[in-house]
């Protein structure tokens, strides 16, 4: 997909509601302070990038697509932004208070590597967003359009993956979103009492915090 056309997406009433809400789920799970110091991992347009940034936190990024980074710089010339792999990241141990990596795990065919990657170069929490296996979008999407080639991931992996990381993971939330992902005003009003504990979105979310030092 094309930076613009993907760009482009988030900004259908639709895209609008899905980036929202996802957004919205991942922030209560970070619990960040302003000024906070967050890495987003495989940025894409900056989408996410951009919605830190504008809850006051000090945001950098990292993306192995050039043309995609370069559309992102356009949007927000204020954000570093920096081209490499989530298998090997360019940074030190504990350089960033946060990490996340929001649907870009899911390209990733080592999960377990780029996790670890996270893990170190963070010195609080790393918050992920997963497409989930155990979902109606999976039903709807998988392997077309732009979700062809993503691995769809399912609780269980994510917690698989947590009892392998060192230091050991001092605690694990995962929520899930987009329990009907049309969007029209059915999805939207089962979305709003449907409970993010139950792991049944199209959407995972998962926060995992250090250990407080």
């Amino acid at each position: 997909m094309q930076p613009a056309d993907y760009e482009a997406w988030y900004h259908t009433p639709r895209g609008e509601w899905i980036g929202t809400t996802e957004f919205s789920l991942l922030c209560n799970l970070l619990q960040a302070n302003t000024a906070d110091s967050l890495l987003d991992v495989g940025c894409g347009t900056g989408y996410f990038t951009r919605h830190f940034a504008q809850q006051g936190l000090h945001v950098s990024a990292i993306d192995p697509d050039t043309a995609m980074l370069a559309y992102a710089k356009t949007l927000s010339a204020d954000i570093a932004y920096l081209q490499g792999s989530a298998l090997s990241l360019p940074f030190a141990d504990q350089q960033f208070d946060h990490v996340s990596a929001i649907t870009s795990l899911c390209f990733i065919a080592d999960p377990q590597q780029a996790l670890h990657e996270m893990w170190r170069v963070c010195r609080k929490t790393v918050v992920l967003g997963l497409l989930n296996r155990h979902s109606l979008l999976f039903l709807q999407k998988n392997n077309r359009g732009a979700y062809r080639g993503a691995r769809w991931d399912a609780a269980a992996d994510a917690q698989n993956w947590t009892k392998q990381l060192v230091p050991p993971v001092a605690s694990v939330a995962i929520r899930s979103a987009i329990v009907m992902p049309g969007g029209n005003a059915i999805a939207r009003g089962i979305e709003s009492l449907w409970p993010s504990w139950l792991p049944l979105g199209g959407f995972l979310a998962v926060m995992m915090r250090k250990s407080a030092e």
